[in-house]
């Protein structure tokens, strides 16, 4: 937890993935991590999607999350200027999506600037028969992307939003790294885009 005690950051987090994946358990989980391990409300699929604010530490986080419907994966792209760091969410219960989880994740990096990092979360890794980290980080060609991408933050991490096993984790690698100076950057060229709009 050493990061949520650096100097308060405030950061826009958008979280894509496949339909399925559980982005919306992910969102309720860190809105509610008081709830116990197993507890989360009801969730039915994001249509559309959905903005919160949360504390994490001193840091402020405002989650934008995207439906992943086919139908709507198109329109994410309009929307990746508005955020600070990426969130993809990839279901380790689900190895028969992995290509079609992959094509979307390589679409993200190619159509984002490397001063945005991103985290490639794999959820569900309490489930019985959830794909192995090491696994997904070979499949995913994450040392890869980390090559090609030198200067770009990536990193894999395996979580539970239905327990909450390494939700907190994820917070604290974002927040630490994502610079006062990155943020400063991005939030000045969102300030361009909306006065050209």
């Amino acid at each position: 937890m050493g990061s949520v005690l650096s100097t308060p950051k405030t950061f826009e987090l958008l979280i894509i993935g496949l339909d399925d994946a559980g982005k919306t358990s992910l969102v309720n989980r860190l809105k509610r991590r008081e709830l116990p391990r197993g507890v989360l409300p009801t969730t039915t699929p994001t249509t559309g999607f959905t903005r919160e604010t949360i504390s994490h530490g001193q840091h402020s986080v405002t989650i934008l999350e995207y439906s992943g419907s086919e139908k709507m994966r198109p329109l994410w792209r309009s929307c990746f200027w508005n955020a600070h760091a990426f969130v993809f969410l990839i279901d380790a219960a689900a190895p028969a999506r992995f290509p079609e989880a992959k094509e979307e994740l390589i679409q993200l990096i190619k159509a984002t600037s490397d001063l945005y990092p991103i985290l490639i979360l794999a959820n569900k890794v309490d489930l019985p028969g959830a794909v192995e980290l090491s696994t997904i980080e070979e499949v995913f060609g994450v040392l890869g992307l980390r090559a090609a991408k030198s200067d770009r933050k990536i990193a894999l991490k395996g979580i539970s939003a239905m327990t909450g096993e390494g939700v907190d984790e994820a917070l604290d690698w974002l927040a630490a790294n994502l610079s006062h100076q990155v943020i400063s950057e991005i939030n000045e060229a969102k300030k361009q885009v909306e006065q050209s709009r």
